[in-house]
């Protein structure tokens, strides 16, 4: 597919050098080319008065004719939605604006995709068939320990975590109860009747489980009003009574599964409304409380990660929410999921990233001239790529390399131990990270090459392993060239983007 933005000012779905010269040429790719929603007529000009009704904005084609010649001749074989080729490939091919050679290729390409995905042999499907396939006992069963598996803990002072099942429960929090959004933007056909919710989740192993929403956010398009964003506290004392009645509190906090996802971006990433209020009504009780996260993007949570003593990531889980949360949340389940993106401390340190490149001056809270924000006190995230906790603990030690040298057409072999030194069974996610110190092009402070999710019972060793090769330490230069240059390769392993194990290798030719 070919995108929205532009390179250097050349539009994606009318780029040439893109689509043919290298993807087509270079790469030897033989499937086609579709555009993104009404991407090809977005090559047209707006019209400064009296605009028409379809999308337009990038300038490099007067038209509609103008729009398709632009992008049938880049290389873009299929336009989504806007339908310029179709309403002017016969006026283009009159004008030798466009070749039936170039059109003959696109129409190639769209049916070798076709006969390749066997749509030939079996053209329909049959849709009641389809329906007897969905939810069926094994995938719901594999959803549930997907979803589980997923989830990473943020936070878990004093032992938070996990519940009591014996004690009493009070879910607390506008997606406490809600089926809507557990199934996450873009679901499909997936049917909020079929999703499981946290408060029934909960409430199925703890049948001593009360529920109150506190305040409301609701998914709609186009936005509410704040009042629907948790805007009100009318729900609060309601919220408060039912927490003061349980012995355990769960606050299910965060987005609608439409503020997340395609064309949802904030320029604040709090949690919307007044849920840092609720949390902070909730501790002024003073009854163990936890906070359970639904969420498509990174949030800064810094008032809640001061608030709350434990913090579980759940994102959008599915239709088996409910029941894997509280999986998590009681034991059954032990997390072990880490991020796969960095969490700001703000907004402002936003694009933030592990792999960053590094700089001439790179971060001292002592030295003034340098790479940071002046109301910060550190350039670090809240939680870094690869972060994530567990209710046992684990040691990684032992990083050895079967060789100091590798040979550009050769490999080396990057070994760890990793030890469960806790009393639960549970899962590390061992990460190996390498960085390139010299380099004819600045090289990423750290380039994640391998990552392996082992299960270990209390006191259990086992040895991970991760072959580096030229494909590894090689890099692309500025001329598109894949290029592996002589020189040294630092080492990292741990459980995270940040700190663990060091050793070094030298490439030679």
């Amino acid at each position: 597919m070919c995108s929205f933005n532009a390179i250097n000012g050349v539009p994606g779905c009318g780029n040439h050098e893109t689509e043919t010269d290298i993807l087509k040429r270079r790469w030897g790719f033989d499937g086609f080319l579709e555009s993104d929603y009404t991407a090809v007529a977005e090559l047209r000009a707006c019209p400064p008065k009296n605009p028409d009704n379809g999308p337009c904005g990038h300038g490099v084609a007067a038209d509609g004719p103008d729009a398709a010649r632009v992008a049938l001749n880049a290389g873009t074989d299929s336009e989504m939605v806007s339908t310029n080729l179709v309403d002017f490939g016969k006026q283009l091919l009159a004008q030798h604006a466009i070749s039936m050679r170039r059109i003959d290729d696109a129409v190639r390409r769209i049916l070798r995709v076709k006969f390749r995905a066997g749509l030939f042999e079996h053209p329909y499907v049959d849709w009641q068939q389809a329906e007897s396939k969905q939810m069926l006992p094994d995938a719901v069963a594999a959803a549930r320990t997907a979803a589980a598996r997923s989830l990473v803990l943020l936070k878990n002072d004093g032992g938070a975590l996990p519940l009591d099942p014996a004690k009493s429960v009070a879910v607390i929090g506008p997606l406490g109860n809600n089926q809507h959004d557990m199934l996450g933007p873009w679901s499909g056909t997936g049917r909020d009747q079929d999703a499981v919710t946290l408060y029934n989740g909960i409430k199925a192993q703890d049948a001593n489980t009360t529920f109150a929403e506190g305040c409301q956010i609701l998914d709609k398009d186009p936005p509410d009003p704040p009042n629907d964003e948790c805007g009100s506290d009318a729900g609060f004392d309601q919220a408060v009574a039912t927490a003061q009645a349980a012995d355990q509190i769960v606050l299910a906090l965060g987005e609608t599964r439409g503020e997340s996802g395609e064309a949802e971006s904030r320029s604040n990433i709090d949690l919307p409304g007044k849920q840092q209020e609720l949390i902070d009504r909730i501790k002024a009780i003073g009854k163990p409380f936890v906070v359970v996260l639904f969420n498509g993007r990174p949030l800064t949570l810094e008032k809640v990660n001061a608030s709350a003593p434990a913090i579980l990531e759940a994102w959008f889980p599915g239709v088996q929410a409910g029941n894997a949360v509280a999986d998590v949340l009681f034991g059954t389940v032990n997390p072990g999921g880490k991020l796969p993106v960095t969490f700001p401390r703000s907004v402002g340190q936003v694009p933030i990233y592990y792999n960053h490149e590094p700089t001439g001056r790179p971060c001292d809270p002592t030295f003034k001239w340098n790479s940071r924000y002046r109301d910060i006190p550190t350039c670090a995230p809240l939680y870094p790529f690869g972060y994530g906790l567990s209710y046992t603990t684990f040691d990684i030690s032992n990083l050895t390399l079967s060789s100091h040298t590798m040979r550009a057409n050769r490999s080396v072999t990057a070994s760890v131990d990793v030890k469960n030194t806790g009393t639960r069974r549970g899962d590390e996610v061992v990460q190996l990270y390498i960085h390139d110190p010299v380099a004819t092009i600045s090289q990423p402070v750290r380039r994640l090459r391998g990552f392996q999710r082992v299960t270990l019972a209390p006191g259990q060793t086992t040895t991970v392993s991760f072959e580096l090769d030229r494909s590894d330490v090689g890099f692309y230069d500025n001329s598109g060239r894949f290029v592996v240059e002589p020189g040294t390769i630092d080492v990292y392993a741990g459980d995270s983007s940040v700190g663990g194990l060091t050793d070094s290798f030298t490439v030679t030719p």
